[in-house]
């Protein structure tokens, strides 16, 4: 008799959730039938990769977006396809990386519906939906990407011309080409919207920060190996200094981050809370500008706003900011200024209570799950199983910030996805045995 295959929700379309998909139909040993549970109506796209703006680039250079580990040049070879300037050292556009997802997921199910909450079910899982309709299932694979950006207080709105979402198709629209336009933030969230501003024809977008502080850039070429040996047992101050120092001879932060990278987890895992808090404090904005950084080309065009005026950045942040008639007026330092519109730039949220996202919420109203150290996504075991869910519960991708800080980029997401079919049924194994 055939074996009933085993039924596996991935909750999530984006990136996360496909690449989860496409390990466990290749790798799973055992008969599995996947569902992934998407509102959206294509998979593989997801907040990162749904853009249709050419313009706006992968931040990692493609011969590292492999989905495949064993086939590091896998995604370079689909990208080249009758495209002869496309090498492993190219930026190429993100709407791609969403196609090349699509095109390596074998059949599933798609449910273009999102899941409210989560329910044991005997040995099971139940799954509720969005539009009333319920799912029992053998396991789940929690992987929606990031959480949403929260709206910040001294925003003010709601309104026409408050832009909570950038990645709306018609996002700017409401945004008058004639008038100013504020940017709240200044990492790559913000760097892909005063592109996208730009091709629409604005003349003055501001972009605004506590620190602010754009990404930095990508070589042109990838540096070249730099062997390290941090602190086996890091401070905050430990850490800070010997990276300093790293720097310094190197030539350069970028290359310490880079050769970190490897690393990043597991110093982070030798840290103590207190530590880990008082590094977050001192120089998390600094290394985000030198981790998630712009490539070259895109780089190039920031400049050359910055240096046409057309792009404006003012460390400080919002003080406050409210509607007036045919406006919105915005405290800026000492300076209130009047902009046709006000986008949140401020990116995805890494604090699971902040998060909007309705079944993150249920599942943490319910204590199906906690909050990790520091707030910071789920709390899991190594492997990412949600401890006291029976092995029925996973976490793939950002959520997974409670158990490591390298967890929201393709290569992370990658290894993660890759060994979640050993993951699961070894572990089955053992409690069988």
């Amino acid at each position: 008799m055939t074996p009933r295959a085993e039924v596996i929700a991935v909750v999530g379309g984006g990136a996360s959730g496909v690449l989860a998909a496409i390990h466990l139909l290749r790798d799973a040993p055992v008969p599995v039938r996947i569902l992934i549970i998407e509102p959206r109506g294509e998979l593989g796209r997801g907040i990162a990769y749904g853009t249709d703006d050419l313009g706006h680039l992968l931040n990692v250079r493609a011969g590292c977006l492999s989905a495949l580990p064993d086939q590091p040049d896998h995604f370079t070879a689909w990208a080249g396809r009758g495209r002869s300037q496309v090498n492993g050292e190219s930026f190429l556009p993100r709407a791609w990386y969403g196609v090349y997802l699509r095109s390596l997921l074998e059949p599933v199910e798609h449910v273009p519906a999102s899941v409210t909450s989560v329910s044991a079910a005997g040995s099971r899982v139940e799954i509720h939906l969005s539009d009333g309709g319920r799912r029992t299932v053998d396991r789940v694979v929690l992987a929606p990407g990031s959480s949403p950006p929260s709206w910040p207080g001294s925003l003010g709105g709601p309104g026409d011309r408050w832009i909570d979402d950038p990645w709306s198709p018609d996002a700017f629209e409401v945004a008058d080409p004639e008038q100013p336009v504020l940017l709240v933030g200044t990492g790559l969230t913000a760097v892909d919207a005063a592109l996208s501003l730009h091709a629409a024809g604005h003349r003055r977008i501001v972009a605004t920060s506590r620190h602010g502080l754009l990404p930095a850039a990508h070589p042109e070429h990838p540096y070249p190996p730099l062997p390290i040996e941090p602190p086996s047992r890091p401070t905050a101050r430990s850490l800070f200094a010997w990276a300093r120092a790293t720097a310094e001879e190197a030539g350069g932060w970028g290359r310490v981050v880079d050769a970190l990278r490897p690393q990043t987890d597991s110093l982070w895992g030798a840290m103590t809370a207190d530590e880990r808090v008082r590094l977050l404090r001192h120089v998390q904005r600094r290394w985000e500008t030198q981790r998630h950084r712009m490539a070259p080309t895109v780089a190039r065009r920031i400049e050359s706003m910055l240096a046409s005026g057309q792009l404006t950045v003012v460390p400080g942040g919002v003080r406050c900011a409210h509607e007036a008639p045919g406006a919105i007026q915005a405290v800026l330092g000492d300076h209130l200024v009047r902009f046709g519109a006000v986008i949140n730039c401020t990116g995805p949220t890494a604090l699971v209570r902040q998060s909007s996202n309705p079944l993150v919420r249920n599942l943490l109203a319910r204590r199906v799950v906690r909050p990790g150290p520091l707030g910071f996504g789920f709390d899991t075991d190594e492997a990412g199983c949600v401890p006291g869910s029976g092995r029925t519960l996973w976490l793939l991708g950002p959520l997974r910030r409670g158990r490591r800080w390298e967890t929201t980029a393709i290569p992370e997401i990658r290894n993660q996805a890759t060994s979640l079919p050993g993951a699961l049924w070894r572990m089955e194994a053992m409690v069988s045995a």
